[in-house]
């Protein structure tokens, strides 16, 4: 007896409010990501870290709490971008 795959199930409308979520707050980050790119400058006397760079973290950081909150796990990737940028702007 062969085994066969599930279908894959696609479309909005198959989607569950978590997806959708997760999304919104993954094309956050993309869009972070690009703001830091474009803002890449010296740092003025007196600052730590870009503004870019902040919403970045804020992103990465939000993201990965809701991750955990929906019993995800954080890709390692994303986990330790995140610690690296907390302990740079501390």
């Amino acid at each position: 007896m062969a085994i066969r795959p599930l279908p894959v199930v696609s479309g909005p409308c198959q989607r569950s409010a978590a997806d959708h979520e997760l999304s919104q707050l993954f094309a956050a980050i993309r869009s972070a990501r690009v703001a830091d790119r474009l803002a890449r400058r010296p740092l003025r006397p007196g600052e730590l870290v870009a503004p870019g760079s902040a919403r970045l973290t804020l992103s990465l950081g939000v993201y990965a709490k809701a991750l955990e909150q929906h019993r995800l796990p954080v890709p390692p990737v994303i986990r330790d971008e995140l610690r690296l940028r907390n302990r740079l702007s501390s």
